[in-house]
């Protein structure tokens, strides 16, 4: 796991914003320092430096328990990425 960034606060509509240093992907799993996943990466917004990521909370999380959770560092890990299409038959 990479560390992602501090938690700035949480937004009106319930995603946890998160500054951060780094550009993760899209759908990237979110993780506390703990390991425990709350949520993927859902929008990528600000200066491209130092860039806002909007983390939205898996069901099981309620974002009210991070409210007063600002400075806590979060973790992004790898997401896989399916590559689509035929695969190639091997010549004998």
């Amino acid at each position: 796991m990479k560390n992602l960034g501090n938690i700035s606060h949480v937004s009106s509509k319930g995603r946890i914003i998160v500054r951060s240093t780094r550009t993760p992907q899209l759908g990237a799993p979110v993780f506390t320092s703990e390991g425990r996943m709350i949520g993927k990466v859902h929008d990528i917004f600000g200066p491209t430096r130092n860039p806002y990521i909007s983390v939205k909370p898996v069901r099981a999380i309620k974002p009210e328990k991070f409210e007063n959770r600002a400075g806590e560092t979060l973790y992004v890990g790898i997401k896989n990425v399916k590559k689509w299409g035929r695969r190639k038959r091997r010549r004998k």
